[in-house]
């Protein structure tokens, strides 16, 4: 499928603007990461975010490829540093887990939120270190002074030339900060394609049996949520 989405994530702005696939990514309670701190008396809308987001991975990545290429684990810290703060990992992971969010304990719902997480990344970070300023055009914004929920909208130049929509949903947190949730590209949302997948597989081998296929097995089992023909192996 096209569709990502992790995080918005959740997943993950860089990855989704790269590899148009599945992803995600949040943040816990409402930091921001410094580069990204609004203000005293501002509050940085969903669209100046994003643009944010794209100009710092523009800078961060230009002239160090090989080297993220190379280490890993520098990747990972960019995409925590600058995509992280901006995302609820939290409210994303619970709306994946949909109606199964409601049976499950706190400490599930933890452990799948992280667990998910680092198989996305583990998936689609790499896409990351092929990403490049000028890819992502930001529409005008659409945000209602004091509404709960926005969108930012964008367009993606691939590299065929074709252009594609894909939107990033906000909401207010508890400290009135914009933090994304979901991304629809175009027209097929992150949440709403995971829910699905996740939710197959919670009914043949429990959340729990998911849980741990992500923390043992990781990023193959993403592929496969794709793939019933393959679930279990």
């Amino acid at each position: 499928m096209r569709i990502f989405l992790v995080l918005f994530s959740l997943a993950l702005f860089g990855v989704v603007m790269t590899a148009v696939s599945p992803v995600s990514a949040t943040t816990q309670g409402s930091q921001l990461s410094m580069a990204a701190k609004p203000a005293a008396a501002t509050v940085a809308t969903p669209d100046q975010i994003v643009q944010q987001i794209s100009n710092e991975l523009g800078v961060a990545i230009k002239g160090h490829r090989k080297e993220y290429q190379k280490d890993k684990s520098k990747l990972v810290a960019l995409i925590n540093r600058v995509l992280l703060p901006h995302f609820d990992e939290s409210y994303s992971s619970i709306l994946v887990l949909g109606r199964y969010a409601r049976t499950a304990t706190p400490e599930q719902i933890y452990a799948f939120q992280k667990a998910f997480y680092k198989a996305l990344l583990d998936r689609y970070a790499a896409g990351l270190i092929h990403y490049r300023m000028g890819r992502v055009t930001v529409l005008p914004a659409r945000t209602p002074p004091e509404g709960r929920r926005a969108l930012a909208r964008t367009t993606v130049k691939l590299d065929d030339g074709k252009q594609i929509s894909v939107d990033f949903v906000f909401h207010r947190d508890a400290a009135g900060q914009w933090k994304a949730y979901d991304v629809v590209i175009e027209g097929i949302s992150y949440v709403a394609s995971y829910r699905s997948q996740v939710g197959e597989e919670i009914r043949h081998i429990g959340l729990s049996g998911l849980i741990k296929r992500l923390q043992t097995e990781g990023a193959p089992v993403i592929n496969k949520l794709n793939k019933p023909g393959d679930r279990g192996k």
